[in-house]
């Protein structure tokens, strides 16, 4: 026989724990579905099944269940089915949200090591930074899978979309946009864009109205590096009729190229409205874009994005 000290120390449960398992009233959440080989007012005796009983709960315990589950996996256990299987499962779906928490939690911890590190008055820029590029490179996965996109399309847009974000955050630092840039030029285009949100809500526009679905496509085209020029722009806008002349003109008259250099930009049109949508649909990217776009602008546009989003898998059945 052995004493509760001795199962204290070779099982490492707590005192307490043991208390708790062998008698329904210790602090009034006692478990008592364990009851010792010996078990008398101030003296109990363990034996060998006792010892057993007790590796297994440390056991349990160690796989994340708590005291008041552990009566029901002890007897899982015992039974002549998968019910302790279905209870190992149940545990693991628990801990493995838990864990998902948990990174969440440790990626947010890291916007705001950034901080440490910056100038004082810098310091909520340099968290939104960390954040806002995270959530693009996020936005710019789910749409290469929902689009199927080539690797240097993929690349392409990612690039646009930190673009994007630096021109966010330089408006809201009050910085002036260059005229140039050697990206996509994005920053001086921000204020236009912000000007034709506020104009498409006060004449209370839907964001599936032309006039939205305009602003979008001109955002992608950014994004993804294209000019207001583009083949893209000429095969939308031109009839069957001169197309070929478009296509021609545009690539020294080799309509082949054109052809070709059109469904590339098609391609990176269509990956970037979708990282765009990705992107709008993350609620915390709230704060930044309508501090900059305006109020109302954060809705408005994750709205159009889903509408062009929805437009061009319309077009593709």
């Amino acid at each position: 026989m052995w004493k509760r000290s001795d199962v204290e120390r070779l099982t490492g449960l707590t005192r307490h724990m043991i208390q708790d398992l062998c008698n329904p009233n210790t602090s009034g959440d006692g478990l008592g579905f364990w009851e010792p080989a010996i078990s008398k007012p101030g003296y109990s005796r363990f034996d060998e099944g006792d010892l057993l009983a007790f590796y297994l709960v440390r056991q349990l315990m160690k796989a994340g269940f708590t005291l008041k589950e552990i009566e029901s996996a002890v007897f899982d256990l015992m039974e002549d089915d998968d019910s302790f299987e279905h209870a190992l499962r149940r545990k693991a779906t628990v801990l493995h949200r838990r864990r998902a928490e948990l990174d969440s939690k440790l990626s947010a911890l890291e916007y705001l090591e950034v901080a440490a590190t910056a100038a004082t008055d810098d310091r909520l820029y340099a968290v939104m930074e960390v954040a806002l590029t995270q959530s693009t490179e996020r936005a710019v996965r789910v749409a290469t899978t929902e689009v199927q996109a080539a690797e240097a399309d993929e690349e392409l847009v990612r690039r646009g979309m930190r673009e994007l974000v630096a021109a966010v955050l330089g408006a809201l630092r009050g910085e002036d946009a260059p005229a140039e840039m050697g990206g996509r030029g994005i920053a001086p285009l921000v204020a236009g864009w912000a000007r034709a949100v506020a104009d498409l809500l006060a004449d209370d526009a839907a964001p599936a109205t032309a006039g939205a679905q305009r602003l979008i496509r001109e955002m992608a085209h950014a994004v993804a590096g294209e000019g207001a020029g583009s083949v893209h722009d000429a095969l939308a806008s031109e009839g069957a009729a001169n197309a070929c002349d478009a296509l021609a003109s545009e690539c020294g008259g080799n309509a082949c190229e054109a052809l070709a250099s059109g469904r590339a930009s098609s391609a990176r049109d269509a990956l970037a409205v979708c990282a765009l949508a990705a992107f709008l649909n993350e609620s915390e990217n709230g704060v930044p874009i309508e501090l900059v776009f305006g109020e109302g602008s954060f809705a408005f546009l994750a709205q159009a994005a889903v509408a062009r989003v929805n437009d061009m898998d319309k077009q593709l059945r």
